[in-house]
């Protein structure tokens, strides 16, 4: 009965937290797509906000499509608990390593578009939570998209 009590009062005080810190990365999306001229709305639609900065940061459809692809399998991958069970893991990491990596391949380019360096970009992967509202309230102009190539 106490544990019970225990995961419910973590429960009750994580849940706000976890919202208002998911707001201030929507609000930090909805301001960067419009710099960028895309759909504001899009920030609020996980995958297809994925695909919405992907496309603006680097003008590439083909990135686009392989990051918003990722992002909806890690997600599919979350909402069904892949990777508890033996079978799964292989499966689950596999998914966790390509989103990771689409990520920080979209990140490096929206950094480079907003001009900023690699630091901001492990920081929009790491801690989007803190990094875009930052790019958004550091005044930072959006330079348009950002090819493949080195800088």
């Amino acid at each position: 009965m106490d544990e019970l009590l225990i995961t419910n009062s973590i429960a009750t005080l994580w849940f706000p937290a976890v919202v208002i810190l998911s707001l201030a990365t929507i609000a930090g999306r909805w301001v960067i797509l419009g710099k960028m001229g895309r759909r504001r709305w899009a920030a609020i639609v996980p995958v297809f906000s994925t695909w919405e900065v992907s496309e603006g940061a680097s003008g590439s459809r083909v990135l686009s499509t392989v990051a918003a692809t990722a992002s909806a399998a890690f997600l599919i991958s979350v909402l069904l608990g892949l990777g508890r069970h033996y079978e799964t893991q292989w499966v689950a990491t596999l998914i966790l390593a390509l989103w990771i990596v689409t990520q920080l391949v979209v990140s490096e380019r929206l950094a480079r578009a907003f001009g900023a360096g690699p630091g901001f970009a492990a920081g929009l992967v790491l801690v989007p939570i803190v990094t875009y509202p930052l790019l958004v309230m550091d005044g930072k102009v959006y330079l348009g998209p950002v090819d493949g190539s080195g800088a």
